[in-house]
């Protein structure tokens, strides 16, 4: 993933959005492995590209916000965790409104994160000997995953469908970006060649 990453940003730069869609596939692998601090470096990449193409209002950066705040509770910044979290849940509410289940799950993890942040306070400011419990004990559900990875990729079926589907399909489900690389490629490689036949 990361040699794809460093492909992507050899030919269209680093402010291309497709960077985005690597930085979150990585991000949540490194949550997932439990590197909490490297996923949140690439989880902070791709909502800086997202509010730089789609504004702060969007879906999009609602959906880096709570993955970045996930990725700063795992590691006991609840408020800062808080501040991302309260971003998404406002855009939630207002694209989707209080009944979506995103902008439920958005709300529970905001509390979560209130309840973890005040015991953490209430903790520094008492210096008790007993350490409280900072792990966040709500993971993000399989769907959830799931869901995020199905809006970054482009890929409408989990992958228990995908045996069901005709090959046509998954072909048309391809991003352009896709043919856009294998043409630059193809470009470079016959300058290359015209070079050397100089």
């Amino acid at each position: 993933m990361y040699r794809a990453k460093y492909l992507l940003q050899l030919v269209f730069g680093p402010d291309h959005l497709e960077q985005a869609a690597f930085d979150i596939n990585i991000g949540l692998m490194l949550m997932g492995k439990g590197d909490s601090k490297n996923s949140l470096r690439f989880l902070e990449s791709a909502q800086k590209l997202h509010t730089k193409f789609y504004g702060t209002s969007s879906v999009q950066v609602a959906m880096c916000n709570t993955l970045v705040a996930r990725a700063l509770a795992r590691n006991a910044d609840f408020r800062e965790a808080m501040k991302y979290q309260k971003h998404a849940y406002e855009v939630y509410c207002e694209k989707y409104g209080e009944e979506d289940k995103r902008t439920k799950e958005c709300s529970t993890f905001l509390q979560t994160l209130t309840s973890k942040a005040v015991e953490l306070q209430k903790w520094l400011q008492n210096k008790e000997k007993m350490v409280p419990n900072m792990i966040v004990s709500e993971v993000m559900p399989d769907s959830s995953i799931s869901e995020i990875l199905t809006t970054v990729n482009g890929i409408p079926a989990t992958p228990t469908k995908i045996g069901a589907m005709s090959t046509d399909k998954i072909t048309a489900v391809q991003t352009p970006v896709v043919e856009e690389v294998t043409t630059k490629i193809d470009d470079i490689k016959q300058k290359g060649d015209d070079e050397a036949l100089d």
